[in-house]
């Protein structure tokens, strides 16, 4: 990842030349004094192509960079697969395991669910979001969604049906910690983050300061307010990580080397698991599957209060594309798919 700084440097210059270019163009609804964008493109592990958009804080007019830091929403769920993953390699538990190992607290709920389950959205455990009393006084946790799912029961059998599930990773979350003895945002950091030199990437804790953040907003045309939490928002596994476009690039730059697993493991998680109930996509740990012109792409999307997000990866070409948004409208899975397009 040497020479990042002077390929940016020079990207800079570039977009400075050449300021009405189709790329430009896609985003120019992110530019001036709108909450803003951040497109990066990623061959062979460097950054060959960046582009930030916008403001980053209307109230302080920081704009956006690449250093910005954005709430990924569910493109978190790949981190916390690969949590699990590292565990799995380490013999720390197994991916077969049933969950209830970890999470005694569902053993009269969901007895035959597994950690694969969870990962592949095949649970049959209800959402935890409709499960939240409408007067709550304060965020919940992942903690919390353990205790509001051990009063249900299954919608499905365990490994019958997909059903897109965010308590299964705020479950997830808790295995990582109960398995590890290290806190979620402490195991990423020491595991992922660290490693990778994803230096101001990190779980959300209240507590703690974000550098360079993006606040999140939501709105159109001239009018955006902020929308940057809510009672939701402090669930970690499913989709509390805050990174930048920079140090994703690293994150996509140890994918395509398999740097933290094996490449067994990296293979398992990113084929075609389950099918979803979406036209020819599927799910495997953390990653949607798709194709294109007979080449398989991996992605996830995240989407929550005040920020959208997008990540494309092809890993025949060792090429990725990046879009955050701290908006809570748009389409960056698409955007990012036509930026795609400029570089294959």
């Amino acid at each position: 990842m040497s020479g990042l700084a002077v390929v940016a440097g020079l990207l800079s210059v570039l977009a400075a030349a050449c300021p009405h270019d189709p790329i430009d163009s896609l985003f120019s609804a992110y530019a001036g004094k709108h909450p803003g964008a951040t497109v990066a493109v990623i061959k062979n592990g460097a950054v060959v192509f960046e582009r930030n958009y916008g403001l980053a804080n209307l109230e302080t007019g920081e704009k956006v960079a690449a250093q910005t830091n954005f709430r990924l929403a569910s493109v978190t769920k790949q981190f916390t697969a690969m949590a699990i993953t590292i565990l799995d390699q380490r013999k720390a538990l197994s991916i077969d395991d049933p969950i209830v190992r970890y999470l005694p607290e569902l053993a009269q709920v969901a007895p035959a669910v597994t950690v694969r389950h969870l990962l592949t959205h095949t649970s049959g455990l209800p959402e935890y979001e409709s499960l939240l009393p409408k007067d709550v006084p304060r965020q919940v946790v992942d903690r919390d969604v353990l205790g509001l799912i051990a009063k249900q029961k299954l919608h499905v059998t365990p490994g019958t049906h997909y059903r897109y599930n965010n308590s299964g990773y705020a479950l997830l979350a808790l295995i990582v910690e109960r398995a590890s003895k290290l806190s979620y945002p402490e195991f990423l950091r020491r595991n992922i983050f660290q490693p990778l030199g994803m230096t101001t990437s990190s779980a959300y804790e209240p507590s703690a300061t974000i550098p360079h953040r993006a606040y999140g907003y939501s709105g159109g045309g001239e009018q955006f307010a902020r929308a940057d939490q809510n009672r939701m928002t402090a669930v970690l596994g499913d989709g509390g990580v805050y990174s930048s476009a920079h140090d994703l690039a690293r994150w996509i730059d140890a994918l395509d080397r398999s740097t933290l697993i094996d490449k067994k493991r990296l293979a398992e998680a990113t084929s075609a698991l389950v099918v979803t109930d979406e036209p020819d996509i599927s799910y495997g740990f953390g990653f949607r599957i798709s194709a294109q012109r007979g080449e398989k792409q991996v992605f996830h999307t995240g989407t929550t209060s005040g920020f959208k997000n997008a990540m494309v990866w092809v890993p025949s070409r060792k090429l990725a594309v990046i879009v955050l948004t701290n908006r809570r409208e748009g389409e960056p899975l698409k955007l990012a798919r036509l930026v795609l397009d400029q570089f294959w």
